[in-house]
């Protein structure tokens, strides 16, 4: 499959959402595609994982919650965006769990994804969906699947499986690791 059919492929998966999760991620509405939610459940505590969490347990990985006997892996979604927002997790809070497919383990894992709030469940019709800005959006814009709008609100809905990509995500633990080194061995 060549780079122009692939595009062509996640353009009409972005498309075909119906309906999504509105999420508040740092103050601001972002969608995620229900086809990608597993479960919400509360926010509950987080244990943190040495040399994963960042220094002073502020990097992108939270850290891990037991759900039914299985330890989640719970990421940032604030963090993982990058957006520099100020308001605590609290009671509101809640952990959305997405399965995620790892491709150098070939196996699929639940990771769950913290966020401030969770709004609503909204319906999309074809017609609220449109292409991703190619500038101007705050996030880094791999991580937009599409815009969508309903009724006076425009917001974005998130590309999941690269937002959750398990390579990606370690890359940024080793390069976290990589630095608290440095700074331990200068």
């Amino acid at each position: 499959m060549n780079q122009a059919s692939s595009e062509q492929e996640a353009m009409e998966d972005a498309h075909s959402i119906s309906a999504c999760l509105l999420v508040d991620i740092g103050g601001e509405v972002f969608g995620i595609s229900v086809g990608s939610v597993k479960e919400v459940i509360e926010f509950e505590s987080i244990t943190t994982v040495p040399m994963c969490s960042g220094k002073d347990g502020n990097g992108i990985v939270s850290g891990v919650i037991n759900v039914r006997g299985s330890v989640v892996p719970v990421i940032d979604a604030g963090k993982r965006l990058g957006l520099q927002h100020e308001k605590a997790y609290d009671k509101y809070s809640c952990i959305v769990l997405y399965e995620s497919y790892d491709e150098a383990s070939n196996v699929v894992v639940t990771v769950g994804i913290l966020v401030n709030r969770v709004k609503a469940i909204e319906g999309l019709a074809q017609e609220a969906l449109t292409d991703a800005p190619y500038f101007g959006v705050h996030i880094p814009a791999h991580f937009v699947s599409t815009m969508a709008r309903i009724e006076d609100q425009v917001f974005i809905i998130l590309d999941m499986p690269v937002l959750l990509n398990l390579s990606s995500i370690n890359q940024d633990i080793l390069s976290n690791q990589k630095q608290l080194f440095n700074q331990l061995l200068s």
